[in-house]
């Protein structure tokens, strides 16, 4: 799906570019300790871990890899999962929230080390995460919301003291568009190239003796009756897989697939060229709005502006606010996008990703990290990752309540 307002009429520019590596699909059955499905950021990152634990690891995707949700994220990870405390009250209490906001820290910090360990050992391939850690700035230009963004600050200040509120007064010059109210937080964001990471995780896993299938969807998974047994896949290319353990990571389609409690938005993206020099706020940091029509901007390292919004099926003005906000942020900018598009994402209800165990599913774990902000999808996913490697470690410490799966 893409945007036509300017004549560019192309898919997300990740997935239409050069292929880093290619698989081939499954064409025998086969046996495995553990059988990722699903081909994304999660499941690559899963089977990399899996590997690296000394498992025989067998990863299948339906697409190729990284063409699903993975190839339309804005590249942009958030430690609050691009959430506000005032959203998140309607799911948890305001200390869950606070705990929240320190995994995705955490998850920051686990994603940049990973990246950095990941561009070393591949440096020679011309492929590279790009990962650069960026401050994050929660901004409104309404004055009737600077009240409540106070309020979120004060909140958050007593957890995470590294943060700062910002005013018309405070800002000073730094600032190129109208700002009432703020929240800086030092190094609360990073920006990098998800796609380049599945792939590098891949070919580290494949490195590691897992083994790998692309166009080769999973049919059918049957679960042993008791702990002993092994879960069965069922793929689209008529071959079965017998694991001993699964890690379900299929993303948006999985979600739809597995539980019925899910709900579909669309991600609205803009991608265009930023002028040599010029930057709409300091230090490159990653901005979104607050209220309830929340943007997120950030900038890459190849000083690509990358504008991202939330909305419905079939939102026709989604583009339209995209680039009047586009506009207020980088007034001295010229031309219009590179890129436009949109794609459909599904989630929880609650907004909330889904890692941990089912009772019902023996032998599974659903490392499904679905977000309502596209820039809490990768932090997410390292959470799912590091659940699925904990459970196939036999380590069964407590599942967060609001990602439990039985909640669905």
């Amino acid at each position: 799906m893409t945007g036509k307002k300017y004549g560019v009429k192309r898919d997300a520019p990740a997935i239409t570019g050069k292929v880093p590596g290619q698989y081939p699909w499954l064409c025998e059955d086969m046996h495995c300790d553990v059988c990722v499905t699903g081909g994304g950021m999660t499941g690559a990152l899963c089977a990399m871990l899996a590997a690296e634990l000394g498992l025989s690891a067998v990863l299948i995707t339906s697409e190729g890899l990284g063409f699903g949700d993975t190839g339309h994220m804005p590249g942009c990870a958030e430690f609050s999962g691009g959430r506000t405390l005032t959203g998140l009250d309607r799911v948890m209490n305001a200390g869950d929230a606070l705990r929240l906001y320190a995994a995705g820290f955490e998850a920051l910090d686990d994603l940049q080390n990973l990246c950095a360990l990941l561009d070393g050992e591949f440096a020679g391939t011309g492929i590279s995460t790009g990962f650069q850690r960026r401050d994050s700035l929660l901004f409104t230009a309404d004055p009737t919301m600077g009240e409540l963004l106070e309020c979120e600050y004060l909140a958050l200040r007593k957890t995470f003291p590294d943060c700062t509120l910002i005013t018309p007064g405070t800002a000073g010059s730094a600032f190129a568009f109208d700002l009432h109210a703020g929240i800086l937080v030092k190094d609360g964001s990073g920006v990098f190239d998800p796609y380049a990471f599945t792939h590098l995780c891949a070919m580290k896993a494949r490195e590691l003796g897992a083994e790998i299938f692309e166009q080769t969807r999973a049919e059918d998974i049957q679960t042993p009756k008791n702990d002993s047994g092994s879960v069965i896949v069922t793929a689209s290319t008529h071959r079965r897989i017998y694991a001993d353990r699964l890690i379900f990571a299929a993303g948006s389609e999985g979600l739809r697939s597995m539980f019925r409690r899910a709900r579909q938005y669309t991600a609205f993206c803009s991608l265009r060229r930023l002028s040599e020099g010029e930057s709409g706020w300091p230090g490159k940091c990653s901005l979104r709005t607050f209220g309830r029509r929340s943007m997120s901007f950030s900038i890459s390292g190849g000083g690509r502006v990358t504008a991202c919004a939330e909305g419905g099926k079939g939102d026709a003005a989604a583009f339209s606010r995209l680039d009047r906000m586009t506009g207020r942020l980088l007034p001295d900018a010229a031309g219009g996008p590179e890129y436009e598009y949109s794609c459909p994402f599904s989630v929880p209800r609650d907004g909330m990703p889904v890692i941990g165990r089912r009772s019902e599913f023996r032998n599974c774990f659903f490392a499904l990290p679905s977000s309502l902000s596209p820039a809490g999808a990768p932090g997410f996913s390292v959470m799912a990752a590091r659940g699925a490697e904990a459970f196939l470690e036999g380590n069964n410490r407590p599942v967060l309540p609001w990602h439990d799966p039985e909640r669905m």
